[in-house]
C-alpha cells in the first residue's frame, strides 16, 4: 500500500557522531571496498550519472531470452511488462506477495538461528534474547542482523532464483542480472538516543553498481508507524546536480522536499509478506518502527557483483554476545 509522507517529520542530525567522525568512518569503508576490488571505486565515482549507467549496461553482456514459460510459479501474480514500466517511470513496483509457506519458512529460521546486534559479530543473540544481550552489554540495538542468509536458509536461497524477479533485472536492466547479495535484518523499537544511521532513517540513494534493483520483502506487518519504506518518486531520472555531485548521500526529509517535492515522498505499508522492487538510485530510507519490531529480507541484483554487498561472513568469526 502506498501513502504520502507526513511532511511534519522530527529535525534529526544527521551526523550523529559529529560531520569528521562519521565522515571518517566512510572513508574507512571506502577504502576497505576499494582494496577488495578497485573497479568498485571506479562505479562509485562514476556510477551516479546516467550516461554512465547507460555506456555500462551497453558493454555488459547482452541478455538470455528468458523462458516463462518453465519459469517457477513463486511469483503468479507479478506482471513483468508492468513492473517494469513502474520502475522506469517511479522506481518502484509494489503489490506482489511471499507465498504464505515460504514467508513461515524464513520467519521460523529467524527464531532459531542468531541475529548480530547492529551487525556486530560478536554481539550474537536469538530473537528471544534481546532484552538480556542489551541488559549485559548496557545498550540497546538499532537493528539485529542475520549474516550468511542465502546460505543457511533455503527459502531465502529459493528466492534469489525465483524466475519473475530475474526476468524484471533483466528486462530493466537491458543486460543479464546477478544476484549480488541478499540480507535479512530487523529494525528494533528503540525509545532512547541512538545513531538514525544504523537504521537508514535518513534519505539516502544507493551506489552499489551501474545499475541495482533491491527486492525488498515485509516479513512482519508494517504501518505507517511500523517501520514502513519511503521512496522518492522519479528521483532515480532526475536529481539535483548538488545532490549528484555531494560526496555525501544523507539527506533529511526537510531538504528531500524542498527539492523534490511533498507529493513526491511515498511510503510503503502492508503485511508480512508484501514485497516491493526497487531502483535503489532512488532517494530513500526507512523510518523508525515505534509499535513493533520490523524484520525484512532484502534480494539485491545487479549488472556486477564486486563482492562488497553480500551478508557473506566466516562463521567461526561469530559469537555469542551473552557468552563473552
Amino acid at each position: 500500500m502506498h501513502k504520502l509522507l507526513d511532511s511534519k517529520q522530527p529535525n534529526y542530525p544527521l551526523f550523529y557522531r559529529g560531520l569528521w567522525s562519521q565522515t571518517k568512518l566512510r572513508l574507512q569503508d571506502y577504502y576497505k571496498r576499494t582494496l577488495k576490488n578497485p573497479q568498485w571505486l571506479l562505479m562509485f565515482t562514476l556510477g551516479r550519472f546516467r550516461i554512465i549507467q547507460l555506456a555500462a549496461v551497453y558493454l555488459a553482456k547482452r541478455p538470455a531470452i528468458a523462458n516463462l514459460e518453465s519459469a517457477d510459479s513463486m511469483f503468479e501474480d507479478i506482471n513483468v511488462d508492468e513492473a517494469v514500466k513502474f520502475l522506469k517511470e517511479d522506481g518502484c513496483y509494489s503489490g506482489f506477495k511471499l507465498p504464505e509457506n515460504i514467508l513461515h519458512e524464513i520467519i521460523d529460521f529467524t527464531q532459531k538461528n542468531y541475529c548480530y546486534g547492529d551487525a556486530e559479530p560478536n554481539m550474537g543473540f536469538l530473537y528471544t534474547q534481546k532484552q538480556s544481550i542489551e541488559t549485559k552489554n548496557k545498550r540497546q540495538f538499532v537493528r539485529g542482523d542475520y549474516f550468511n542468509s542465502s546460505l543457511n536458509c533455503l527459502a531465502i536461497k529459493n528466492i534469489t532464483k525465483a524466475q519473475k524477479l530475474l526476468a524484471i533485472a533483466r528486462s530493466y536492466f537491458g543486460a543479464e542480472p546477478v544476484v549480488s547479495g541478499t540480507r535479512l535484518w530487523w529494525l528494533f523499537v528503540n525509545k532512547t538516543e541512538y545513531d538514525l544511521n544504523k537504521g537508514a532513517y535518513f534519505f539516502h540513494y544507493d551506489l552499489d553498481d551501474y545499475k541495482c534493483l533491491k527486492v525488498f520483502f515485509y516479513l512482519t506487518d508494517v504501518t505507517l508507524s511500523n517501520g514502513s519504506h519511503v521512496y522518492v518518486r522519479g528521483s532515480h531520472r532526475k536529481k539535483k546536480l548538488k545532490h549528484l555531485l555531494s560526496v555525501f548521500k544523507l539527506r533529511s526529509d526537510q531538504e528531500i522536499i524542498e527539492n523534490y517535492g511533498t507529493e513526491s515522498l511515498v511510503h510503503i505499508s502492508g503485511e508480512a509478506g508484501t514485497g516491493f522492487v526497487e531502483d535503489v538510485n532512488c532517494f530513500h530510507k526507512a523510518t523508525p518502527p515505534q509499535q513493533s519490531n520490523r524484520l525484512m529480507l532484502q534480494i539485491q541484483f545487479t549488472l556486477n557483483d564486486y563482492g562488497t554487498n553480500n551478508d557473506f561472513i566466516e562463521p567461526v568469526l561469530l559469537k555469542n554476545g551473552l557468552d563473552s
